[in-house]
């Protein structure tokens, strides 16, 4: 059971909670090693139990055989288990995937491969939570890309809870959190957005980032990252409720200005041909919204029945365990 406000030490000194870390792969041999030394450093320094659980979202670099071969070296692993899945299935997919073959109290997800912060943010992280917080992320505070901005500040304007998210580069999340997650959906298409709004305590600790160069992203990463991004708006927030209201003002707008100019027509000496042409673009701007505005139904009706009726998450190979 967790204790707030009160860091659990055994004997050895180290910490007794047991702690899960989730660390998400794609292509990332050129990082890997680093990432796994220091991840490991700090779990074998401050616990007397963890595992880590690696996720292999199909990746077609050496990725996996740089972890084989940091295993045989370094030897300061003492459970570290991999998940590989079946074809490329994205970030939020793969870290379900992670999520519910890890059986720590807390779980330490790391959506990333980037060791740009110090290790020591990750106990900071851990004794953060330990005041009473179930979820509590390390977000970076420079090098967001634009669009990753502009997504942050469309969802927060649109969104009704209290809680804002930004760009993170990993989180702590208490087992109590997980488990109130899962009750809420049999889905979890976005995970930051569920813990945040799961309604139990949530923190926030920004850092200094080192500069990193980003990795380069294909066109399915791209892909599969842009329709997170639209299913999380259409899910989350009511921006569909505010895009319908602007496109019904900016509609009864062109409608006064349409109701002006007949009436101008009337007491002026302006004699329009039938009036055909006002006719026709009022018809076609009024037919191209309707348009619009079904397609957007339609997208949040999809949404709708694939979160009621999918079941089948993720497609994995099989789980390897690489240690002893």
């Amino acid at each position: 059971m967790r204790m707030e406000g009160v860091i659990r030490m055994g004997q050895t000194g180290k910490e007794k909670n047991f702690v899960s870390c989730v660390i998400y792969l794609h292509n990332d041999g050129a990082t890997v090693r680093e990432f796994l030394g220091g991840v490991c450093d700090v779990m074998q320094n401050n616990f007397e139990k963890y595992e880590i659980v690696c996720v292999n979202d199909a990746c077609t670099d050496d990725t996996v055989d740089q972890i084989r071969d940091y295993l045989e070296k370094s030897g300061n692993i003492r459970s570290l288990s991999l998940i590989n899945l079946s074809f490329y299935q994205g970030v939020e997919t793969a870290m379900n995937a992670g999520s519910d073959l890890a059986v720590g109290d807390f779980l330490f997800e790391f959506d990333c491969c980037r060791l740009d912060f110090d290790p020591e943010l990750i106990m900071q992280i851990y004794r953060r939570s330990l005041e009473g917080y179930d979820v509590v992320a390390a977000a970076p505070r420079h090098g967001v890309p634009l669009t990753s901005r502009f997504f942050y500040a469309l969802y927060n304007w649109s969104s009704h809870f209290r809680y804002r998210i930004r760009q993170e580069r990993f989180r702590i999340v208490s087992r109590r959190a997980v488990n109130r997650v899962n009750q809420m959906n049999v889905y979890v298409p976005y995970r930051k957005v569920m813990y945040v709004n799961c309604g139990l305590k949530t923190d926030t600790l920004v850092y200094d980032n080192r500069e990193m160069t980003h990795k380069n992203r294909n066109r399915e990463e791209r892909g599969i990252r842009s329709g997170l991004a639209v299913d999380t708006l259409v899910i989350f927030t009511d921006v569909l409720e505010k895009f319908s209201m602007l496109v019904s003002v900016v509609l009864f707008v062109f409608l006064l200005t349409m109701f002006g100019w007949i009436i101008y027509s009337v007491f002026s000496r302006v004699r329009p041909v039938e009036g055909w042409l006002s006719l026709m673009a009022l018809m076609s701007f009024g037919f191209f919204m309707l348009s619009v505005l079904l397609t957007l139904i339609f997208k949040y009706l999809s949404i709708i029945l694939n979160l009621s009726f999918k079941r089948q998450r993720y497609v994995a190979e099989g789980v390897e365990k690489l240690t002893k």
